[in-house]
Protein backbone atom coordinates (compact mmCIF):
# COMPACT_ATOMS: atom_id res chain seq x y z
CA UNK A 1 0.00 0.00 0.00
CA UNK A 2 1.40 3.44 -0.62
CA UNK A 3 2.89 5.32 2.33
CA UNK A 4 0.34 8.28 1.72
CA UNK A 5 -2.39 5.50 2.71
CA UNK A 6 -1.36 5.32 5.98
CA UNK A 7 0.23 9.05 6.38
CA UNK A 8 -2.74 10.98 4.68
CA UNK A 9 -0.05 13.33 4.02
CA UNK A 10 1.07 14.70 0.28
CA UNK A 11 3.34 13.00 -1.71
CA UNK A 12 5.11 16.48 -2.88
CA UNK A 13 7.89 17.35 -0.71
CA UNK A 14 8.11 20.12 1.54
CA UNK A 15 9.34 22.75 -1.46
CA UNK A 16 7.13 21.42 -3.43
CA UNK A 17 4.19 22.59 -1.39
CA UNK A 18 5.28 25.98 -0.39
CA UNK A 19 6.05 26.97 -4.38
CA UNK A 20 1.89 25.59 -4.81
CA UNK A 21 0.59 27.30 -2.17
CA UNK A 22 2.68 30.55 -3.09
CA UNK A 23 1.12 30.63 -6.65
CA UNK A 24 -2.25 30.02 -5.20
CA UNK A 25 -2.04 32.80 -3.07
CA UNK A 26 -0.56 35.23 -5.87
CA UNK A 27 -3.04 34.03 -8.75
CA UNK A 28 -6.38 33.87 -6.27
CA UNK A 29 -9.24 33.85 -8.12
CA UNK A 30 -12.65 32.88 -7.91
CA UNK A 31 -12.40 30.32 -11.07
CA UNK A 32 -12.60 26.43 -10.74
CA UNK A 33 -9.26 24.62 -9.30
CA UNK A 34 -8.78 21.25 -11.00
CA UNK A 35 -6.40 18.20 -9.64
CA UNK A 36 -6.22 15.34 -11.59
CA UNK A 37 -5.18 12.79 -9.32
CA UNK A 38 -5.43 13.27 -5.31
CA UNK A 39 -3.81 10.17 -3.67
CA UNK A 40 -4.93 10.09 -0.16
CA UNK A 41 -6.02 13.81 -0.42
CA UNK A 42 -2.64 15.63 1.31
CA UNK A 43 -2.35 17.96 -1.66
CA UNK A 44 -5.74 18.94 -2.05
CA UNK A 45 -6.15 19.65 1.77
CA UNK A 46 -2.77 22.03 1.78
CA UNK A 47 -4.17 23.93 -1.60
CA UNK A 48 -7.58 24.31 -0.21
CA UNK A 49 -6.35 25.89 3.26
CA UNK A 50 -4.14 28.34 1.39
CA UNK A 51 -7.64 30.04 0.87
CA UNK A 52 -10.03 31.41 3.90
CA UNK A 53 -12.64 29.31 4.42
CA UNK A 54 -14.84 32.27 3.08
CA UNK A 55 -12.69 33.21 0.07
CA UNK A 56 -12.39 29.61 -0.75
CA UNK A 57 -12.63 29.19 -4.85
CA UNK A 58 -14.40 25.45 -6.24
CA UNK A 59 -12.33 22.70 -6.44
CA UNK A 60 -12.61 19.69 -8.79
CA UNK A 61 -10.91 16.49 -8.42
CA UNK A 62 -10.94 13.63 -10.79
CA UNK A 63 -9.43 10.46 -10.04
CA UNK A 64 -10.70 7.13 -10.32
CA UNK A 65 -10.02 6.27 -6.97
CA UNK A 66 -8.06 3.04 -7.47
CA UNK A 67 -5.08 4.23 -6.20
CA UNK A 68 -5.38 2.16 -3.26
CA UNK A 69 -7.88 -0.03 -1.23
CA UNK A 70 -10.66 2.70 0.13
CA UNK A 71 -9.25 5.75 -1.37
CA UNK A 72 -12.14 7.58 -1.74
CA UNK A 73 -13.06 6.89 1.99
CA UNK A 74 -9.57 8.12 2.95
CA UNK A 75 -9.44 11.28 1.26
CA UNK A 76 -12.87 12.41 2.51
CA UNK A 77 -11.83 11.62 6.44
CA UNK A 78 -8.50 13.51 6.06
CA UNK A 79 -10.75 16.41 4.32
CA UNK A 80 -12.92 16.32 7.19
CA UNK A 81 -9.88 16.05 9.92
CA UNK A 82 -9.01 19.07 8.41
CA UNK A 83 -12.07 21.04 8.71
CA UNK A 84 -12.72 20.81 5.22
CA UNK A 85 -16.51 19.38 4.29
CA UNK A 86 -15.95 16.46 1.52
CA UNK A 87 -19.42 17.88 0.09
CA UNK A 88 -17.83 21.03 -0.71
CA UNK A 89 -15.33 19.42 -3.18
CA UNK A 90 -16.52 18.36 -6.68
CA UNK A 91 -15.35 14.70 -7.04
CA UNK A 92 -15.64 12.80 -10.46
CA UNK A 93 -14.82 9.56 -9.88
CA UNK A 94 -13.46 8.71 -13.75
CA UNK A 95 -10.65 8.38 -15.94
CA UNK A 96 -9.23 11.77 -16.90
CA UNK A 97 -9.85 11.09 -20.46
CA UNK A 98 -13.75 10.89 -19.59
CA UNK A 99 -13.92 13.78 -16.99
CA UNK A 100 -12.11 15.53 -19.96
CA UNK A 101 -14.47 14.85 -22.87
CA UNK A 102 -17.52 15.80 -20.29
CA UNK A 103 -15.75 19.15 -19.24
CA UNK A 104 -15.09 19.79 -22.77
CA UNK A 105 -18.53 19.50 -24.26
CA UNK A 106 -19.76 21.56 -20.73
CA UNK A 107 -17.14 24.47 -21.98
CA UNK A 108 -16.02 24.47 -18.57
CA UNK A 109 -13.42 26.04 -17.56
CA UNK A 110 -10.21 26.06 -15.00
CA UNK A 111 -8.37 28.83 -13.36
CA UNK A 112 -5.67 26.47 -12.08
CA UNK A 113 -4.88 23.06 -12.63
CA UNK A 114 -2.74 19.98 -11.18
CA UNK A 115 -1.62 17.31 -13.08
CA UNK A 116 -0.41 14.45 -10.78
CA UNK A 117 -1.70 11.40 -12.11
CA UNK A 118 -0.28 8.64 -13.64
CA UNK A 119 2.88 8.78 -15.07
CA UNK A 120 2.82 6.55 -18.43
CA UNK A 121 3.38 8.45 -21.38
CA UNK A 122 0.36 7.90 -22.94
CA UNK A 123 -1.59 9.66 -19.98
CA UNK A 124 0.42 12.47 -19.45
CA UNK A 125 -0.39 13.28 -22.79
CA UNK A 126 -3.90 12.93 -22.45
CA UNK A 127 -3.84 14.95 -19.33
CA UNK A 128 -2.19 18.10 -21.46
CA UNK A 129 -5.29 18.65 -22.94
CA UNK A 130 -6.65 19.45 -20.22
CA UNK A 131 -5.01 23.02 -20.72
CA UNK A 132 -6.89 24.11 -23.18
CA UNK A 133 -9.65 24.57 -20.67
CA UNK A 134 -7.08 26.63 -18.87
CA UNK A 135 -8.38 30.51 -18.68
CA UNK A 136 -5.81 32.57 -20.39
CA UNK A 137 -3.43 34.04 -17.21
CA UNK A 138 -4.21 30.73 -15.57
CA UNK A 139 -1.59 28.14 -14.18
CA UNK A 140 -0.87 24.30 -14.82
CA UNK A 141 1.91 22.81 -12.95
CA UNK A 142 2.98 19.15 -13.31
CA UNK A 143 4.99 17.13 -10.47
CA UNK A 144 7.17 14.56 -10.74
CA UNK A 145 8.48 16.48 -13.92
CA UNK A 146 12.09 15.21 -13.58
CA UNK A 147 14.32 12.27 -15.79
CA UNK A 148 13.26 9.69 -13.36
CA UNK A 149 9.63 9.85 -14.98
CA UNK A 150 10.39 10.20 -18.43
CA UNK A 151 7.05 9.79 -19.40
CA UNK A 152 6.19 13.22 -17.70
CA UNK A 153 9.18 15.04 -18.70
CA UNK A 154 8.79 14.36 -22.55
CA UNK A 155 5.44 15.63 -23.04
CA UNK A 156 5.73 18.40 -20.89
CA UNK A 157 9.06 19.44 -23.22
CA UNK A 158 6.79 18.51 -26.53
CA UNK A 159 3.95 20.57 -25.26
CA UNK A 160 5.86 24.01 -24.66
CA UNK A 161 8.12 22.99 -27.49
CA UNK A 162 4.98 23.67 -29.59
CA UNK A 163 2.85 26.16 -27.78
CA UNK A 164 4.47 29.39 -27.66
CA UNK A 165 1.32 30.61 -25.38
CA UNK A 166 2.68 28.75 -22.65
CA UNK A 167 5.76 29.56 -20.64
CA UNK A 168 7.48 28.57 -17.64
CA UNK A 169 6.82 30.54 -14.50
CA UNK A 170 8.71 28.44 -11.41
CA UNK A 171 10.12 25.32 -10.61
CA UNK A 172 10.68 23.69 -7.20
CA UNK A 173 12.22 19.79 -7.33
CA UNK A 174 9.87 18.24 -9.22
CA UNK A 175 6.94 20.30 -9.81
CA UNK A 176 7.20 22.56 -12.76
CA UNK A 177 4.52 25.93 -13.05
CA UNK A 178 3.26 27.30 -16.43
CA UNK A 179 1.28 30.00 -17.33
CA UNK A 180 -1.04 30.40 -20.10
CA UNK A 181 -0.45 33.68 -21.83
CA UNK A 182 -3.04 33.40 -24.31
CA UNK A 183 -5.37 31.75 -25.92
CA UNK A 184 -4.47 29.40 -28.73
CA UNK A 185 -4.90 28.79 -32.48
CA UNK A 186 -4.57 25.21 -32.31
CA UNK A 187 -5.70 21.97 -30.36
CA UNK A 188 -3.22 21.56 -27.06
CA UNK A 189 -3.24 18.25 -27.73
CA UNK A 190 -3.20 16.53 -31.73
CA UNK A 191 -3.39 13.09 -33.34
CA UNK A 192 0.35 13.25 -33.63
CA UNK A 193 1.00 13.93 -30.34
CA UNK A 194 -1.02 11.17 -29.48
CA UNK A 195 0.69 9.18 -31.48
CA UNK A 196 4.29 10.06 -30.45
CA UNK A 197 2.96 8.82 -26.86
CA UNK A 198 1.63 5.57 -28.22
CA UNK A 199 5.35 4.88 -29.92
CA UNK A 200 7.23 5.82 -27.04
CA UNK A 201 4.79 3.58 -24.66
CA UNK A 202 6.43 0.49 -24.98
CA UNK A 203 10.12 1.48 -24.80
CA UNK A 204 9.80 3.67 -21.74
CA UNK A 205 7.92 0.59 -20.07
CA UNK A 206 10.32 -2.03 -21.23
CA UNK A 207 13.24 0.49 -19.36
CA UNK A 208 11.35 0.93 -16.30
CA UNK A 209 10.95 -2.36 -15.83
CA UNK A 210 14.38 -3.44 -16.29
CA UNK A 211 15.29 -0.45 -14.38
CA UNK A 212 13.29 -2.06 -11.29
CA UNK A 213 14.87 -5.42 -11.73
CA UNK A 214 17.70 -4.04 -11.52
CA UNK A 215 17.20 -2.00 -8.02
CA UNK A 216 16.01 -5.26 -6.82
CA UNK A 217 18.75 -7.02 -7.73
CA UNK A 218 21.11 -4.78 -5.81
CA UNK A 219 18.37 -5.30 -2.86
Amino acid sequence: MRACAETLESEMSAEELRLLQRLLAQNSKQGKHLEIGTAAGGTLVSMMKTFADDQRPPFVVVDRMTYFPNQQQLVYENLRANQIDPSGVDFRQASSSQAYRQARSSGETFEFILVDASHKIISVMADLRWAGLLKPGGIICFHDYSPKFPGVRMCVDRFLGKHQNYQRLDCAGTLLAIRKTAAGTTDEVTISDRIYSIAWHFPLEIERRRAKRQIGRVA
